[in-house]
């Protein structure tokens, strides 16, 4: 007890703060301010959403780079414009981040259903490059 004593009264004599903060980290992107552990959470979540749910899936090979880069693409660019809008705490930006890569995996089978009817349409089947 008698060791807390100097150290309280040295705070009450003390001018400002006394108690180290943390402040985080500011990242700046075309002038819009961001926190950076949350884009990391948001971009962390979107990517792991859009690998794990489609990774085993045999549909991803065959169309990885018509459909599945600019989906994964869109989903990311759309959770990192969130997380520099709403500047979100990391645990919120990290639900944002997973939800909209879930979201672009619905976005994959709408795509997905459009190119098999468009296969349909112009004769060419799936897998193959037209004649």
């Amino acid at each position: 007890m008698a060791a807390v004593l100097p150290v309280a009264a040295t705070a009450m004599a003390a001018k400002g703060a006394t108690v180290a903060t943390s402040v985080p980290v500011i990242w700046h992107f075309l002038g819009y301010p961001f926190e950076a552990a949350g884009m990391f959470a948001a971009l962390f979540g979107c990517f792991a959403a859009r690998f794990w749910i489609g990774a085993a899936q045999a549909v991803r090979k065959e169309h990885r780079w018509s459909l599945d880069i600019p989906v994964s693409g869109m989903a990311l660019a759309v959770s990192a414009a969130i997380v520099i809008s709403q500047r979100p705490e990391p645990l919120g930006a990290l639900m944002y981040g997973a939800g909209l890569g879930i979201l672009g995996e619905g976005i994959f089978k709408v795509a997905e259903k459009y190119l098999q009817k468009a296969g349909a349409v112009f004769g060419v089947e799936s897998g193959t490059t037209p004649k």
